[in-house]
């Protein structure tokens, strides 16, 4: 039987004697006394509390669960409440509250809301569009004649008959 075949024997019997060392050299730890406060090497402040350690603030701010709505304070997690916050910064129920109200207390407000939201909309259209014909200027720039197609034809790749239809005289 091999060395560590032997030592797992013998603590399962409960013969073991010796500790088991894990790591090297000596290990120091320090003792803390409840209230004691420090900062680790990664910027986190801890704190000894009886029995436990606390580890509170850090490098990186807290943000929480979840996004709150701004009407209802609830959580933004469906998706279709997430597409409404990125938009509107509320859920998809206080915004859709929100415009029947609008709509129909003030008909004005709502129709320049939309038209607003409207224009929003069609300054990213132009600008999607703006940047689809710059990439095609760009291609053009690069290859403006495709010549596949000149030089398949040219080379006989490709039948030059039309077969007609017979049967619809």
């Amino acid at each position: 039987m091999s060395k560590n075949m032997q030592k797992v024997q013998d603590m399962v019997d409960g013969n073991y004697k010796n500790k088991t060392q894990i790591g090297y050299g000596d290990q120091e730890t320090k003792h803390r006394s409840v209230g004691d406060k420090w900062t680790d090497s990664d910027g986190y402040d801890w704190e000894q509390c009886d029995g436990y350690q606390v580890k509170s603030g850090g490098s990186m701010a807290t943000r929480g669960i979840a996004d709150n709505c701004s009407g209802c304070e609830k959580f933004i997690s469906k998706p279709w409440d997430k597409d409404t916050y990125k938009a509107d910064g509320r859920c998809y129920h206080c915004q859709l509250n929100y415009e029947l109200d609008l709509k129909f207390e003030a008909p004005i407000r709502w129709f320049a809301y939309r038209r607003l939201k409207d224009f929003q909309n069609m300054k990213s259209i132009e600008k999607e569009l703006l940047q689809w014909i710059d990439e095609n200027e760009k291609m053009l720039k690069e290859n403006p004649f495709d010549k596949r197609v000149a030089n398949a034809l040219a080379n006989g790749e490709v039948e030059l008959t039309i077969n007609k239809n017979k049967t619809m005289n």
